[in-house]
């Protein structure tokens, strides 16, 4: 581990409260973790993920990412994810910082920015180690959360230099994605869109790609490049994602919110949700709310935390 993330290491274990933490500074959460957790679904939105310490493992569609301390993790799309902590115990816990990515604030940046980039990459996340500049900049950020007077002024200023670093380094090419200049990823993000929002609506991916002006083939393609499943894979996820969510946080039996989410058959729901959640619904749930009932509560089981997650 270089100096720069060692020294931005020390900073944030003084600043991990919990499992989740969240600061002052808008949209930058911290991340604590005390032992290896089992393989866990969620979303993630458009975000940064800086790993300090620890490292974690991460299922994309058909692909398995591994990424350690003082690497970064982006994603431009609203990815589902299988991850796990596996470096992580109380005397080291596992570390990171969370930056959610605002798409207006990286347009801005790159109207500013000369010399464009590559659009040549399709998927929809990148990993990289982060340079000692970008380190500094996320150091300066962190160590705001001591001056709440500096913060409206300040923390706007350092996003930008952390955003101008990252879009002018390896993971650029992902993060220009967010703003949509690329008329054929911007398509994608239409149709992700889309299926986020009529997630319980059955549709036809050739319906969908011509909402999107491109031909069935060229679009099954360049959606499966950008999240690693095919649009159908994506929506089931989504149904399942949101099953669960509302099965947590909402009152509603596993048959409603099965029909809710778009399932016609109690037995298929029951079925794809054991194999993604490892566990029939009702069984999951209860598991899940004991959890949080036996101690403090952690990423995976706290109600607001999960409903974030599972947005």
């Amino acid at each position: 581990m270089n100096n720069s993330i060692e020294k931005l290491r020390s900073l944030v274990e003084k600043r991990a409260k919990s499992v989740l933490t969240q600061t002052h500074i808008p949209r930058l959460d911290i991340l604590r973790v005390c032992a290896p957790t089992e393989l866990f679904p969620e979303i993630y939105q458009p975000l940064i993920s800086l790993i300090l310490q620890g490292s974690k493992r991460i299922v994309i569609g058909d692909q398995v990412v591994n990424y350690q301390a003082g690497q970064s993790f982006i994603t431009s799309v609203e990815l589902p994810v299988v991850g796990e902590v596996e470096e992580a115990s109380p005397a080291t816990p596992y570390l990171a910082l969370r930056l959610s990515l605002d798409r207006a604030l990286v347009t801005e940046i790159l109207c500013k920015v000369d010399s464009p980039l590559s659009m040549s990459e399709t998927r929809g996340f990148c990993i990289d180690y982060v340079s000692d500049d970008l380190a500094d900049a996320w150091y300066r950020m962190v160590r705001l959360t001591d001056q709440p007077e500096d913060i409206a002024l300040i923390a706007p200023l350092i996003e930008h230099e952390i955003l101008y670093r990252m879009l002018r380094g390896p993971q650029g090419t992902v993060l220009r994605q967010i703003a949509g200049i690329d008329d054929r990823f911007f398509q994608i993000r239409r149709a992700i869109t889309w299926i986020r929002q009529n997630y319980a609506t059955a549709f036809r991916v050739e319906e969908l790609a011509a909402t999107v002006n491109m031909s069935p083939s060229a679009f099954h393609r360049r959606f499966k490049a950008t999240v690693r499943l095919s649009p159908l894979q994506y929506q089931k996820q989504i149904r399942l994602y949101e099953a669960r969510r509302m099965l947590f946080t909402e009152s509603g039996g596993v048959t409603a919110v099965a029909l809710s989410v778009g399932y016609e058959s109690l037995s298929q729901f029951s079925r794809e949700y054991s194999r993604l959640f490892g566990a029939p619904p009702a069984r999951d749930i209860r598991t899940l709310r004991q959890e949080a009932r036996e101690g403090e509560p952690t990423e995976f089981t706290d109600p607001d935390t999960f409903s974030a997650l599972s947005r």
